[in-house]
C-alpha cells in the first residue's frame, strides 16, 4: 500500500507521560521514560523547557499534537488539507511507576492513548530550517481512553513517508466498541467523569465521523489526477497522497516498445524497455505498486539482471512472467541445487561427436542473437526461478561478464563453447552472442534452503523486494466472499507472524477460492470453515517454535490473543494453537514438518 486507503483511519506513534498530557513537564525527567531520547530529556525537560510534542495532547482547554516536519512532512507540504476530517489514533508503549515505560518481558505491544477527529492541520516555523505540524482536533472530537491501555491495534505502514500509519476502520470501530463495555465496569479507572462523557460521544459518533472523512478524502482525490507519463510527454506529472487507488482516474498514454535513444555529450546510450504495454504497466501498478512499477521500468536504463525478492507466494514469478506476453520471446529456466558449473546452464561438448549438446537456455540464447541481427531489438526474457538455490557464480559467470560490455562490442559479448558446432541448430560454428535486448530476471528467497548472493552478482543487478499485504492478495484472487471481520483475522494473523514468514500468501488465497468454491464438495458449511482450513494448512503448518527461544514467548502470547478473538470461528486453528502452547511448557519443540 503506497498511500493512504480511503475510509481508513490513520495513526502515529507519541510518548508516554505520567500526568496525562495536561501540559505540566514531568518531575525528575532525566529518570522518567517516555520513549523520548536521553538527549532531549535532559536539555529541555529536566530544564523545564516545555519543547515535548505531546504533553498538549489532551489538554482540556487546547488540545493539540505537534509532529516534526520529517516525520509528517512529505504529506502536508504538497496537501495541507489531507488530514482534515480523518480519525487520528495515537498509541505508545505500556507506561507504569516510577520510570516510565514497562520493560517486562512481555509481547511488545502498541496501547492506544487516545483519538482525534481532526479540525485543522498548520505549519509552525521555528526557523528557517525547522517546521512543526500543529494538529488540532474538533473541539467535541477527541479522547483519551481509561487506563490501564489494554487495547492492541494493528496497523500497516505507509510507504509513502515515515512516522504515519494505516489503521483498518473496522478494527478502530470494534476497538472502540470493546472499550465501551469495559468503561462500565464495577471500577473502570477514569481520570474524569468528563472523560467519560468525551469517549461515550467520540464512540456514537465514531461512524458517521468516518463516513464524512471518506467523503473528504474522494472529495480531495477527485481533483487529483496522477497518469504515467514518459519523459517523451509534455503533460505534467501531478503526485497524490491516494494514488494506487482502484477509482482514481488514470489517463492512458501511448508508447513504443522499440527501444529509446538518448544523446549526451560523448555518447549515445541505447535502451530496451523491459516492458512493452501501457496495459502491463497499469496491471503492475494495481496488483503491487507506482513505486515497483517505476522500479522495474529503471532496470531498463541501468542493469539487464533484475533479482525479485520476497516471500513465498508473494507472486515473483507471476510479476516476472507478465513483463512480455509473447511466449517465444521468454524462457523459464528452473535452477538446481546441484548446478557447479556453467555446463548446468548451457550445455556441454560431446566427447564422441565433438558437437556442442545445447541447453534449452543456449538455444534460446541463440534466437535472441539472430533476432538481433536481423534488426529485431524487441526485447527476449530470461526467468530464473529460484536463483539462489545454488550459487550463482559456478554456473552463470560467463553470462554475467559478457553481458556487461558495451552493445557494440560483439566480440566481448561472445562466449566460446567449445566442440566444432552446436547440435541442433544452424550454425558452422560454437560461439554464442549475449544480445543487447537481452534480459534476466531472477526470482529468490531468503530461507535456510538458499544460499546468499554475492557482491560480485549485487553489484550487477538491481533488487527488488515485493510485499503483498493479505487485504490487496484478497483482492487479486477476487475473493469477495469474506465479510470485514474475516479479513481482520487474516490481517492480524499474518502481523503476528510475518517475521517466522508465515504469510498469507497468494497461492494461500487461491486455495481458499478454491475451497469456497468447491465447499458442498468439501462439507462446509459456511466461509469460515474454508478459512480454518486454509489458514490451518498453508500458514500456520510455516511456523516453527523452539524451546528456550525468548521471541517465541511474546509470539504464543500473540497468538493466542489472537485464538480468543477468532477461536470460535477458527476452531483448527486455535486447537493447534492450543496444542503448541502445551507443547513448549513440556519441553518439545514445535516443528510442523
Amino acid at each position: 500500500m503506497s498511500f493512504i486507503t480511503v475510509g481508513n483511519a490513520l495513526g502515529c506513534t507519541i510518548n508516554s507521560h505520567r500526568r496525562g498530557w495536561e501540559g505540566s513537564i514531568c518531575k525528575n525527567a532525566e529518570t522518567w521514560n517516555c520513549s523520548a531520547k536521553q538527549q532531549f530529556r535532559t536539555d529541555y525537560c529536566q530544564q523545564g523547557d516545555p519543547r515535548c510534542y505531546h504533553i498538549h495532547i489532551f489538554e482540556e482547554a487546547n488540545p493539540y499534537c505537534l509532529i516534526d516536519d520529517l516525520g509528517i512532512g512529505w504529506l502536508l507540504e504538497p496537501y495541507p488539507e489531507v488530514l482534515n476530517d480523518q480519525i487520528l489514533l495515537f498509541w505508545g508503549k505500556r507506561f507504569q511507576e516510577p520510570r516510565g515505560i514497562s520493560d517486562i518481558n512481555a509481547r511488545p505491544k502498541d496501547y492506544v492513548f487516545g483519538a482525534y477527529r481532526v479540525l485543522n492541520v498548520s505549519p509552525q516555523k521555528i526557523n528557517e530550517f525547522k517546521t512543526l505540524w500543529k494538529i488540532e482536533p474538533y473541539p467535541d472530537g477527541w479522547t483519551r481512553f481509561q487506563l490501564p491501555y489494554i487495547l492492541t491495534v494493528y496497523y500497516k505502514s505507509i510507504i509513502g513517508g515515515v512516522y504515519l500509519k494505516e489503521v483498518n476502520r473496522v478494527a478502530v470501530e470494534n476497538m472502540f466498541e470493546k472499550a465501551s463495555e469495559q468503561s462500565k465496569n464495577p471500577n473502570p479507572n477514569w481520570n474524569s467523569q468528563k472523560d467519560i462523557e468525551r469517549f461515550e460521544y467520540f464512540h456514537t459518533n465514531l461512524h458517521e465521523w468516518f463516513e464524512i472523512a471518506r467523503e473528504s478524502t474522494q472529495k480531495l482525490q477527485q481533483n487529483v489526477i496522477r497518469p504515467y507519463t514518459s519523459k517523451t510527454h509534455a503533460s505534467p506529472v501531478v503526485k497524490s497522497p491516494f494514488d494506487g487507488l482502484k477509482s482514481l482516474d488514470v489517463k492512458k498514454t501511448t508508447t513504443n516498445s522499440i527501444p529509446t535513444t538518448t544523446k549526451s555529450a560523448d555518447k549515445i546510450t541505447t535502451t530496451y524497455p523491459l516492458i512493452e504495454k501501457d496495459s502491463v504497466k497499469e496491471k503492475l501498478k494495481a496488483n503491487y505498486s507506482k513505486e515497483i512499477l517505476d522500479a522495474v521500468l529503471a532496470v531498463s536504463l541501468t542493469k539487464n539482471i533484475l533479482i525479485i525478492t520476497g516471500n513465498p507466494g508473494v507472486g515473483k514469478s507471476t510479476l516476472a512472467i507478465d513483463l512480455i506476453d509473447d511466449q517465444e520471446r521468454k524462457l523459464i529456466v528452473s535452477v538446481g541445487s546441484t548446478w557447479r558449473g556453467r555446463e548446468d546452464l548451457l550445455g556441454y561438448v560431446n566427447p564422441i561427436s565433438n558437437e556442442f549438446e545445447a541447453t534449452d537456455f543456449t538455444k534460446f540464447l541463440y534466437k535472441a542473437e539472430v533476432a538481433w541481427r536481423k534488426n529485431d531489438k524487441r526485447p527476449y526474457l530470461v526467468i530464473f526461478e529460484e536463483f539462489n538455490l545454488s550459487q550463482p557464480e559456478y554456473w552463470f559467470a560467463d553470462i554475467l561478464v559478457r553481458s556487461q560490455y558495451p552493445d557494440d562490442q560483439d566480440k566481448m559479448r561472445t562466449i566460446e563453447l567449445g566442440g566444432k558446432n552446436i547440435r541442433g541448430i544452424t550454425t558452422n560454428t560454437s560461439k554464442i552472442s549475449i544480445s543487447p535486448a537481452l534480459r534476466f530476471i531472477a526470482t529468490i528467497n531468503n530461507d535456510h534452503t538458499t544460499l546468499s548472493l554475492s557482491p560480485r552478482v549485487l553489484d550487477r543487478a538491481s533488487i527488488i523486494e515485493l510485499t503483498l499485504e493479505p487485504r490487496i492478495t484478497l483482492e487479486r484472487a477476487r475473493l469477495d466472499e469474506l465479510n470485514e471481520q474475516q479479513i481482520m483475522s487474516i490481517e492480524e494473523l499474518d502481523t503476528i507472524l510475518k517475521y517466522k514468514n508465515a504469510m498469507f500468501s497468494l497461492r494461500a488465497a487461491d486455495s481458499l477460492k478454491r475451497c469456497l468454491e468447491n465447499m458442498h464438495l468439501l462439507n462446509m458449511n459456511n466461509v469460515w470453515d474454508a478459512l480454518d482450513i486454509v489458514l490451518l494448512q498453508q500458514v500456520l503448518t510455516k511456523v516453527r517454535l523452539m524451546v528456550g527461544d525468548p521471541a517465541n514467548d511474546s509470539l504464543m502470547q500473540g497468538l493466542e490473543e489472537w485464538s480468543e478473538n477468532y477461536g470460535k470461528y477458527l476452531r483448527k486453528c486455535a486447537g493447534l494453537i492450543g496444542g503448541w502452547a502445551e507443547a513448549l511448557k513440556d519441553g518439545q519443540d514445535v516443528i510442523q514438518a
